[in-house]
């Protein structure tokens, strides 16, 4: 039975009245053209006919000539002869498309829409009956993929998954209301935003880092901002992105942690250092004082009790990232994102081009992801913190710059604020515990740099000025 549906496109969900009515009313009218055509596009249509008229409207439109049903017929005929000759070797298709001539689009046909036209009050209505059949059939044809796919095992099942959420959410999306608002619009958030600056404690509107001078710079990380933290090997990126995500727990919220490189248990056990001051050290040899068990424990209680989440698989793909992301803004709700770090995601299969992994170079490729994860913090709203890898070039400079971003230029212009951590040698060549947070772009605000005290031992950061700050 599920076979004979898949094979009969007679019985695909549609509906050629409402496809009649609507092309009826824009050939009888000339008043909702760029009503109708922004909520539907020629693809939407299931009758070949009438998405040759559709399309050819819309290239009447774009050009600005006057629709009727005499510049429609002429535009439609030339647009079907000209895809009958695109098909002609294919037998097939060509027998498939054989009814859809200029004889088919005769005078008696458009007299026919003419007479179907819908009134006015009813064109959204059908407007919309259009949007949701075309919704169902690409439903069927998604899903005929998905039972494809499982059955002839050449793909991970969880792949299969995030592909199948990814393609779904996308024609939802597709076929929801428009995106676009008037200016006006914004009018009122606006005033929002300077209430929420104006009644908030030190000016801090987005989530607060508990680092004074950073929150100072940023009045703390923005919804839908994309972060970069970039420093090389060994600079203390992810000791940085812990530190901030566990300060950031301390204010209710709620952290999605995504590691690729280390263990859940590796970065929990980072945290549990810095709080406690019980060195790392210590806790791997087991040369731990009464003392020392007595604040861990007390410590790892308050980390349990804080919503900071951990996904540690080491592949990451664009679909598994906003997966869970979804997953766990719908049921625990979501703060902020941290990603350990971006070049070593992968696009995943959604992306295809030239070779395996679908793009002509790594280049592309990371291209590709940061361009993604900026779209998920809008699509989130919330703000999304990228560690970066930078070249070997910064090793031998001074300062880094944003030039100095590893594989891809794109990192830099997708990003909203890039901050790169450093520790300066002092004269004597040596490495002293103060590290840098340089913020080298900031989309929205002014740039600067961050004095940080760094001890190796509890892998904590503190402020430059104080003893202590995460507590």
């Amino acid at each position: 039975m599920a076979e004979e549906f898949k094979n009969s496109n007679s019985r695909l969900p549609h509906s050629i009245d409402a496809e009649k009515a609507v092309i009826g009313y824009l050939l009888y009218y000339n008043d909702s053209f760029d009503e109708v055509f922004a909520e539907v596009s020629a693809d939407m249509f299931y009758d070949e006919r009438l998405k040759a008229i559709y399309s050819s409207m819309l290239d009447l439109k774009s050009a600005g000539t006057y629709i009727d049903k005499v510049t429609v017929k002429n535009k439609a005929i030339e647009n079907v002869n000209a895809f009958s000759e695109n098909i002609k070797n294919i037998k097939k298709n060509a027998e498939e498309k054989s009814g859809f001539t200029e004889a088919s689009l005769n005078d008696e046909f458009f007299n026919e829409l003419i007479d179907s036209a819908a009134v006015s009050a009813s064109l959204k209505s059908y407007c919309e009956i259009i949007k949701n059949k075309y919704i169902l059939r690409q439903a069927i044809k998604y899903s005929n993929n998905v039972i494809a796919r499982c059955q002839g095992g050449e793909s991970n099942a969880l792949e299969i998954c995030n592909d199948a959420q990814l393609n779904f959410f996308n024609l939802s999306s597709n076929g929801g209301n428009k995106s676009y608002k008037r200016a006006g619009e914004f009018i009122l958030p606006i005033f929002e935003d300077i209430d929420k600056a104006v009644n908030s404690k030190n000016g801090i509107t987005g989530v607060a880092t508990n680092f004074r001078d950073l929150d100072t710079y940023t009045g703390g990380f923005q919804p839908t901002d994309m972060i970069v933290l970039a420093g090389r090997p060994g600079m203390g990126k992810t000791t940085f992105a812990l530190n901030l995500a566990y300060n950031i727990s301390m204010n209710m919220k709620n952290v999605l942690f995504f590691s690729l490189e280390m263990g859940g248990k590796q970065l929990v056990k980072r945290i549990l250092s810095a709080l406690s001051f019980v060195s790392s050290d210590k806790m791997r040899t087991g040369k731990i004082s009464m003392d020392d068990m007595r604040i861990i424990t007390q410590k790892a209680a308050e980390i349990a009790n804080k919503n900071i989440y951990i996904y540690d698989n080491t592949l990451l793909t664009i679909a598994d990232l906003r997966n869970e992301c979804m997953k766990m803004k719908t049921k625990e709700g979501l703060d902020i994102v941290f990603i350990d770090y971006l070049q070593l995601m992968v696009a995943g299969d959604n992306y295809k081009n030239s070779n395996k992994n679908g793009f002509m170079s790594r280049q592309e490729e990371v291209a590709a992801i940061s361009r993604n994860i900026k779209a998920l913090a809008k699509e989130l709203e919330v703000p999304i913190i990228a560690l970066s890898q930078l070249s070997r070039d910064a090793e031998n400079k001074e300062r880094p710059q944003l030039s100095d971003l590893r594989e891809s230029g794109a990192i830099e212009q997708d990003a909203d604020m890039v901050m790169i951590i450093h520790k300066p040698k002092s004269e004597n060549g040596e490495v002293s515990d103060k590290t840098d947070i340089n913020i080298e772009k900031h989309r929205n605000g002014s740039t600067g740099t961050i004095n940080l005290r760094f001890d190796k031992s509890t892998t904590r950061f503190t402020e430059w000025d104080k003893t202590t700050n995460i507590s």
